[in-house]
């Protein structure tokens, strides 16, 4: 005998279970607070200027953005995120090349305290570029210098951002939440080298013209030091580089030839993989442009196998995001 459900009874009936199953998401998407920096919540700003990446990262994981920084504006790719919330005053060359950006960012934003990263390689392309090369420009102002020293390594350092910042009570859990994320980051490493041979573009695209561009991530870089050696891959980006001229930036400029950037270098090295830093889309553009022009393009062992990836770049700025950063380049490499 079929039992029928009054409309009534029907509606009574989907509203119950409508609300179970919305009770049901809304425990399951919660969003999560992370443990330490709770960066889903707007930072708080201090008085302050930091010089260093690796030193404003660490205070935004903890929740705390200084008034104003000086990074490395044109390397790392979190200076167009930080800065809607805190001041830029230029890259650690633009602060000696002018001796007045400190002091007078300083007097301007009403700030007494700077806060400067001390590393023994602070940045690997430009070995004179320090931080700590403004404190003779400061002799004679009455501004506060504190210094934030990484040679006692990453989790000292924590400790000490905490300090300074006032956020001591925090810098546990974000020390814990880090080791934990590297500790899995590592557990998806290769056994063995795997040996695969990559190109590491890196693209720019130029929104004003629409102009793309591409650079080629030279061997011994930042890319790998932190991806490619621990992985036992090799950069095979030498194949772009230009005879008798010396590798700047760290990157060899791929050239055009009636407005068409030239990969055929590619070809004889076979590489894997081809990564895409940057813009990926002036890589996937030039890769699709020059294989109607040369179609030995199109057997590239990386273009055949589609082992094109776009993937962050990094030059050891975003210390607390490097885990998750290795891990999205393990799940590309290793396949």
């Amino acid at each position: 005998m079929k039992t029928y459900l009054s409309v009534g009874n029907y509606i009574k009936r989907s509203a119950v279970w409508t609300a179970v199953i919305l009770a049901i998401l809304a425990v399951t998407f919660q969003p999560r607070l992370a443990k330490a920096g709770a960066k889903e919540l707007p930072p708080e700003k201090i008085k302050a200027i930091i010089i260093g990446d690796r030193v404003v990262d660490i205070a935004y994981n903890l929740g705390v953005l200084p008034e104003a920084m000086t990074v490395r504006a044109g390397a790392w790719p979190m200076v167009p995120k930080l800065r809607i919330a805190s001041q830029m005053l230029g890259c650690p060359v633009r602060m000696v090349k002018i001796p007045s950006t400190i002091p007078d960012g300083a007097k301007k934003l009403g700030i007494k305290t700077i806060i400067i990263e001390k590393h023994p390689n602070f940045f690997i392309y430009k070995p004179d570029v320090k931080p700590e090369n403004v404190v003779p420009l400061l002799k004679g102002t009455d501004l506060e210098i504190e210094y934030v020293d990484f040679n006692q390594g990453l989790e000292s350092a924590i400790r000490q951002t905490a300090k300074l910042i006032g956020r001591e009570p925090k810098a546990d859990a974000l020390i814990e939440e880090y080791n934990k994320s590297l500790a899995k980051a590592k557990m998806g490493l290769p056994k063995t080298p795997l040996g695969k041979k990559v190109v590491i573009f890196n693209g720019i695209y130029q929104k004003e013209t629409g102009k793309s561009f591409l650079r080629v991530e030279a061997p011994g870089g930042y890319s790998d030091r932190f991806f490619l050696e621990p992985l036992g891959c090799i950069n095979v980006g030498d194949c772009f580089k230009p005879e008798n001229e010396e590798v700047k930036g760290g990157h060899y400029v791929v050239k055009k030839k009636k407005g068409m950037m030239v990969l055929d270098p590619m070809i004889k090295v076979d590489p894997d993989i081809i990564v895409i830093t940057g813009d990926p889309f002036a890589g996937q553009k030039a890769i699709q442009v020059c294989a109607k022009k040369n179609l030995a393009i199109l057997n590239v062992k990386a273009v055949k196998d589609m082992a094109v990836y776009s993937l962050p770049f990094y030059v050891d700025g975003s210390v607390i995001e490097y885990p998750a950063i290795l891990r999205k380049w393990v799940a590309a490499l290793y396949r």
